[in-house]
């Protein structure tokens, strides 16, 4: 019967390499090793040693979404894009992110939440451009349109955002049609709608200059 001949500890901290009849198994956990009961001179029958393979498959994936997110926060679309691109078995990859969304690790109703809010006090941007890189992320459009609603609030809030950004860059100074335009342009390449842009640079300009 295969039989467990070594558990050696890796260079990344926390892994173990897993050998069984002389020959490499996988790189897995510590908890890993505990939870599945593994020592050497471990007796494991096939059935059980492929369960073990899966299992590891499963581990080194969820090691690598782990990474992944202490880096910052993802979407689950981002995520699994992400792992499937070191390589991991999609159906393997679809269940970690499953177990990591049951855990509340991954939500993208809170993900949705956050990056707006990001977005619009760090980064100045408009709503437009803040849902066309929501839905690049993979977020539900129904996500999305609870965060950036189009209502006249919303508009209102967008017009005020827009026109302080404008007066942070100081009055309008003439050649006014030259600064109109520019102006503008660097409202909407923030991602601000040609109506707020224009409402905004309208009265921008139209403020008295010292």
């Amino acid at each position: 019967m295969p039989t467990v001949t070594a558990l050696r500890a890796t260079r990344r901290e926390g892994r173990v390499s897993v050998h069984v009849d002389g020959r490499f198994v996988a790189v897995v956990g510590q908890s890993f090793v505990v939870t599945h009961g593994l020592f050497v001179g471990l007796e494991v029958s096939s059935e059980r040693l492929e369960a073990l393979r899966t299992d590891a498959g499963a581990d080194r994936i969820l090691a690598d979404a782990y990474r992944l997110l202490a880096h910052r926060a993802r979407s689950r679309a981002e995520l699994a894009a992400r792992l499937l691109a070191k390589g991991h078995d999609e159906p393997a990859v679809l269940t970690v992110v499953d177990r990591l969304s049951g855990k509340g690790l991954v939500d993208d109703r809170a993900f949705a939440a956050a990056f707006v809010a990001d977005k619009r006090r760090l980064a100045g941007w408009g709503a437009g451009r803040m849902a066309r890189e929501l839905e690049r992320l993979g977020v539900e459009a129904d996500i999305i349109q609870a965060l950036l609603p189009d209502t006249p609030a919303a508009s209102a809030d967008e017009l005020a955002r827009a026109r302080a950004i404008l007066e942070r860059r100081g009055p309008a100074r003439p050649p006014l049609e030259p600064a109109r335009k520019r102006a503008f342009d660097h409202l909407v390449r923030r991602g601000f709608s040609t109506a707020v842009a224009y409402a905004a640079v309208r009265e921008w300009s139209a403020a008295p200059t010292d």
